[in-house]
């Protein structure tokens, strides 16, 4: 009998071990997959801080690049009178109707033009070859409803450069 609850209990031992071994090992792969998600966050938030950190380094070089842009070179028109002139001349040029013109002050135009739209396209980039600084501060184009479908209409704040 005594035989008997010794091999009882030794069946019973390995069976707790074979337990507490199979605990042990759902245990650590419960731990090893916590780790890992972690350690994908980890991974994630590194790839966007780098992804982050090169865009700042590009706009450090943009940034530094314009400022070493030497300003002195940059034409301005004599008075308001020549920018005018100038706008009026291009607008002509690339036959768009011009509406309305506004001087503002600061050598500021606000127009309200009428055209075809490729017209309009090329009057920009005329725009951007005067002999001066000018940029567009505002700009609003909307298909001219009685016109033909290449029609339209833009209201557009230029402005010219002026050194301060």
């Amino acid at each position: 009998m005594e035989n008997n609850n010794s091999y009882f209990i030794q069946i019973a031992i390995f069976f707790l071990l074979c337990l507490s071994l199979c605990g042990g090992v759902w245990y650590g792969l419960n731990t090893l997959q916590d780790y890992r998600e972690e350690y994908d966050m980890i991974v994630n938030e590194r790839d966007n801080f780098s992804s982050v950190m090169e865009s700042l380094r590009a706009k450090n070089r943009t940034l530094a690049s314009i400022n070493k842009i030497d300003l002195s070179e940059v034409g301005t028109p004599s008075d308001a009178v020549e920018f005018s002139a100038q706008v009026i001349r291009l607008i002509g040029e690339n036959s768009v109707n011009m509406l309305s013109m506004q001087t503002n002050d600061n050598n500021t135009l606000t127009l309200k033009l009428q055209g075809e739209y490729y017209s309009l396209v090329h009057l920009f980039a005329d725009w951007s070859n005067m002999p001066f600084a000018s940029r567009v501060t505002s700009l609003r184009i909307t298909r001219d409803s009685v016109a033909p479908t290449d029609f339209v209409e833009a209201d557009v704040t230029l402005e010219a450069w002026t050194k301060q």
